[in-house]
Order: C-alpha cells, then sequence, then structure tokens
C-alpha cells in the first residue's frame, strides 16, 4: 500500500489538537485521549507502550509504563500483542466478511487488510501507544479486551491520535459486536459503523 493512501485512511479515523494540548487532562476509561496525553509518556529514542487499568467505577486504578523493543503483532482485525500483553478490541466481532474493499478500491483478505492497516501505524507512524482496559486481574485468562490509541506524526507534521476500535469499523473489518439480547456492546461506535456500510467497503464479494 502507498504510504500516500495510509495518509489518507489515516486522516479519516483520527481527532485532531494543536500539539501539546490537554496535556493535563485526567485519565478517563472511555474516551479517547488528546495528542498532549500520550505525548507526555513520550521519549526520544524508543516506542512507549501505556496500559491503563480502570476499576468498576471508571477511576485509574493503574499505568504501566514499558518501552517496546519488539514490533506489534496484528492477530487479525481486533487482536493485538503489544509488549507481550495480549490484548483484543474491547466488543468488537472480527472480519464480519472475509474480503473488503481497501486500499483504492481493491480487494483485499479481511486478515490482511487489517494487517496491513494496524500494523503501519503502529510499527511505522507510531511513538505512544497507549491501551486502556476495566480487567484489573493482570492474571485473567485470555486476550485483555481494551481500546487502543495511537500517538502520530513525523517531523513537521501535526501530532494526530489514531483510534484503533474506531479504524478497524470504518474501514470494515470489523462489527460491533452484540449482547445475548441484541445490544450493541459499542454503542458509541454505532455512527462510524453506519457510515463504514454507507461507504460499501464490506461489499466485495
Amino acid at each position: 500500500m502507498a504510504l500516500n493512501s495510509k495518509r489518507m485512511l489515516l486522516a479519516g479515523v483520527v481527532a485532531l489538537w494543536p500539539v501539546g494540548a490537554l496535556a493535563d487532562e485526567a485519565p478517563n476509561a472511555f474516551s479517547q485521549p488528546s495528542p498532549g496525553y500520550l505525548e507526555k509518556f513520550a521519549t526520544t529514542d524508543q516506542k512507549v507502550f501505556v496500559l491503563e487499568r480502570f476499576d468498576s467505577e471508571a477511576r485509574l486504578a493503574s499505568r504501566d509504563i514499558e518501552q517496546l523493543v519488539e514490533p506489534v503483532k496484528i492477530d487479525g482485525a481486533t487482536g493485538r500483542t503489544i509488549a507481550g500483553h495480549a490484548l483484543k478490541l474491547r466488543g468488537l466481532r472480527d472480519c464480519p466478511k472475509p474480503t473488503v474493499i481497501y486500499n483504492s478500491q481493491q480487494t483485499w483478505q479481511c486478515a490482511q487488510a487489517a494487517v496491513d492497516y494496524a500494523g503501519t501505524v503502529y510499527n511505522e507512524r507510531a511513538t505512544v501507544i497507549l491501551c486502556k482496559t476495566l480487567v484489573l486481574d493482570p492474571d485473567q485468562p485470555g486476550p485483555l479486551p481494551a481500546s487502543c490509541f495511537a500517538l502520530v506524526g513525523n517531523a513537521g507534521e501535526h501530532l494526530r491520535v489514531a483510534n484503533d476500535d474506531d479504524a478497524m469499523v470504518y474501514l470494515g473489518l470489523a462489527d460491533i459486536a452484540v449482547t445475548a439480547d441484541g445490544k450493541p456492546r459499542r454503542p458509541d461506535l454505532m455512527k462510524i459503523q453506519a457510515l463504514s456500510r454507507s461507504r460499501g467497503f464490506q461489499n466485495a464479494e
């Protein structure tokens, strides 16, 4: 995929603030952080991973900060392995269709498109990666349900926040999971899922 294409896609799923804005904002279990919030974890020489755990009342319970020495592994549309932590994007369903329209109207396998897109964001463009979870027990078996964000922007660019949950839904690579009684597990992403479907990214077959 050409770099310009990746930037065009990225621009559709990020929020933009002035550099350094909101650096003192409080931790929040659900909202997208500002670039300033992520920038305060950045170092000059190595990529950083931040894992925030929130309690049942959405209060920050712990924060782990690690330097990343291995590339982020993209396990399909919703699976991520970051600094040895197995994660799954919270409330999302992996690859509802086996193929998607991706990269200038080309037909791609869904899992391959997820690896291409998310791998570029995390491994080529990000300087800080933040994941948030409501699971407090570090020994809980299975992937950790989380929402993940990356601070991106090279020299001369505005710093931006790439929202992994939003991107996977917007690109048609993931759908919102539902409860046993049919309620969406991520009502906050309903509008972006509707936008994705209006653009036909899952209509590759």
